[in-house]
Order: structure tokens, then C-alpha cells, then sequence
């Protein structure tokens, strides 16, 4: 997400002139229209959610009380609640971006106060009916991690004082910004058939810095084209896509996979058979295998029948030869390029016409 976005989206916070100096174990009902209560470190809807302990190997004790336990950690003893450098916050778990400077202000509570979210669809609220009381609860959207609570006693224009821990945040720097986000970049591994096609298809993708052509998901270390073309190593061709998931994101990238290949068709694509062609979705954690079993279990109910894709846990990553790579771009004249890859692209790029980059064919 670049920079402008982060700020120039933001409307000027707007210093309150009276405020109700409300501590954020006394909540007043919020405005929003809210879920219902749930058990937020791992509930079905939030697909990046993980286990207790998983969030307790990552994150620090600290951390761990406030975000998972739905602790409060102690007012004017906090990190953030006297900062006011020019900058963002984000998750302490994932790095999200979630509140800003320009909307931060001096609520007098002793926790770091903000008027809104840097993005209304990063957070949510539940109803939090613990002390006695009715509260909104703010949790992060992709996690269901806790991070405070929001009140009706902030200023204009929203009216409203998200009351967040500091625990719960990381904060960036204005000027460490850019070079923070510019720099983000993830990666993904897909198989569905020969990989000059599929190598094609993700490079013309808005989002996609580069495809590069390989195998994955067998037992032999380092295999060549010849080896893994009889079958017998275990591997497919696939191809390894880095991404910037600030343009494009991983769910996107599914529905390319989805929708550029012929989902039912068993060990190959068109008329490249054998396992070394087979479509295997590659999930690196608990969220990204989430969504792939959500897409191919809808993909299956709307064809009425088995998608042939295998989902299994990344391994390893072998490169493919140099002549391999960016091979559709640069022999356009091989009949196999002209009479397979490029129409199944052709095909692709047809049904996601948003998602194609300017000036790809």
C-alpha cells in the first residue's frame, strides 16, 4: 500500500474541544451496526486466524494478553499514548496497517485515541458484555485479534474514539513509510499444467512482479526438465509468483488459478497429460490454505463436480532452466505457444479483464 494512500485517503483528524475523558473499561454503545459475540482468536470468519498457540510462539507475552486474552494493558504506561510523531500504526501480528497519525488525538484516557481507521474494512466490532457491561469491541478483521474498544465520545467528524491498546500496534514513521511499503512483496507457487502457460498467465496479472518457472511437490532434490518429464520425481511444473499483495492479493491470485485452467481435468491441462502436469495449490500458512479450500469447495458446488487440484503444504521450490523462463514472450513463433499458451491466455485474460496489466496481449 503506498504512501498516499496511507495518508492522502485520510481525512484531517479534527482536535475534540471537550471530551468525556471516558477510560475504556466504561463504554458507551458505538454507532456502527456490530456482530455478535464469538471466540475471536479462531473463528471461522477470520480467515488468518490461528490457534492459541500459535499466536503464542509468535507474538511476545505482552502482545499475547492483549490480542488473544483481550487483556488492557495500564493507562499512561503504554508505548504509544503520548506519540505523536507523524506516522501509521499496524498490527502488531501482521503488520496491517489500522490508524493513523492524522487521526490520533489527546483523549486524556492514558491509551493512544483515533477518530477512525486508516481503512473502515480493517477492523470490526463485536458486542463485549464483560464487567458487567455492554461495550464495542474492535478487532482486527482478518485475525478476529483483539485491539480495544470504540466509543460515541470522540470528535467531528465521526464523533467516535476507537481507545486502542499500544500493545496491539506497531508504529511506523512517516518517513519510514515509503520505503517500508514499496519494499513489500510476497510470494505464491502454483501448478495447472505446462508452466510456460502458467508463467504467462500470472505475468500479465496487475500486482505481479515476476513468474518464474520451476517444480514443486516431490521427493527429488534439484530435478531437471528431462527428470521430471518422466514422471517419476514427483514433481509438477510450476511456477513461482512474487507478488505485491498492496495491488493484487492471494485470494485474487486463487481466482486466476481457478479461472485459468480446466479445473476438472485429472493429471494435465489440455493436452499436456501426466502427473508432472498436474494442478497442485501451494498454501504457505493456515489463512492461505483457507481460502483455497473456500474457493475450490465453491468452484465445485457451482461446476457440480470434482476439482482436480491437489492443496498440499509448500515444500521446496527447484527453478527451471534459464531456457524455460519467460519462454511464451520470447518465442512467440513456437507452435506450441501459438496453438495452446497464448489462447489460454487469450481465454483468461477475457474473463478478468480488470486484473489484466495496461498493454499486455
Amino acid at each position: 500500500m503506498k504512501n498516499r494512500i496511507l495518508f492522502s485517503a485520510l481525512l484531517a483528524a479534527t482536535i475534540a474541544l471537550s471530551l468525556l475523558f471516558t477510560s475504556c473499561g466504561e463504554g458507551k454503545q458505538g454507532k456502527n451496526e456490530v456482530t455478535e459475540s464469538a471466540d475471536m482468536a479462531l473463528n471461522e470468519s477470520f480467515p488468518a486466524a490461528k490457534a492459541d498457540e500459535a499466536w503464542k510462539s509468535q507474538l511476545t507475552e505482552e502482545q499475547y494478553e492483549i490480542m488473544v486474552k483481550k487483556g488492557t494493558e495500564a493507562p499512561f504506561e503504554n508505548e504509544f499514548y503520548n506519540n505523536h510523531e507523524e506516522g501509521i500504526y499496524v498490527s502488531a501480528a501482521t503488520g496491517q496497517p489500522l490508524f493513523s497519525s492524522e487521526t490520533k488525538f489527546d483523549s486524556g484516557t492514558g491509551w493512544p485515541s483515533f477518530s477512525k481507521p486508516i481503512n473502515e474494512d480493517a477492523v470490526i466490532w463485536v458486542k463485549d458484555n464483560s464487567l458487567g457491561m455492554t461495550r464495542d469491541e474492535v478487532i482486527e478483521k482478518e485475525t478476529g485479534l483483539h485491539l480495544g474498544h470504540v466509543f460515541d465520545d470522540g470528535p467531528e467528524p465521526t464523533g467516535l474514539r476507537y481507545c486502542i491498546n499500544s500493545a496491539a500496534l506497531k508504529f511506523i514513521p512517516k518517513d519510514k513509510i515509503e520505503a517500508a511499503t514499496s519494499q513489500q512483496e510476497a510470494t505464491a507457487y502454483f501448478a495447472s499444467g505446462c508452466f510456460w502457460c502458467v508463467e504467462a498467465v500470472y505475468e500479465s496479472v496487475k500486482g505481479v512482479k515476476e513468474s518464474i518457472s520451476g517444480y514443486a511437490g516431490g521427493h527429488t532434490k534439484n530435478p531437471t526438465y528431462e527428470e521430471s518429464n518422466t514422471g517419476k520425481t514427483g514433481h509438477a511444473e510450476a511456477v513461482k509468483i512474487i507478488y505485491d499483495p498492496s495491488v493484487v492479493t492471494f485470494s485474487q491470485l486463487v481466482d486466476v488459478y481457478f479461472g485459468s485452467q480446466n479445473p476438472t481435468q485429472v493429471n494435465g491441462q489440455g493436452p499436456d497429460k501426466g502427473s508432472q502436469y498436474r494442478s497442485i495449490i501451494f498454501y504457505q500458512n493456515d489463512a492461505e490454505k483457507k481460502i483455497i479450500d473456500e474457493k475450490k469447495a465453491a468452484l465445485a458446488k457451482e461446476l457440480d463436480a470434482k476439482i482436480a487440484a491437489e492443496v498440499k503444504p509448500f515444500d521446496k521450490f527447484w527453478e527451471a532452466e534459464g531456457y524455460h523462463q519467460n519462454y511464451e514472450r520470447q518465442h512467440p513463433e513456437n507452435p506450441y505457444i501459438q496453438n495452446v499458451s497464448i489462447p489460454r491466455l487469450e481465454r483468461f485474460q477475457a474473463k478478468f479483464p480488470d486484473l489484466i496489466k495496461d498493454g499486455k496481449h
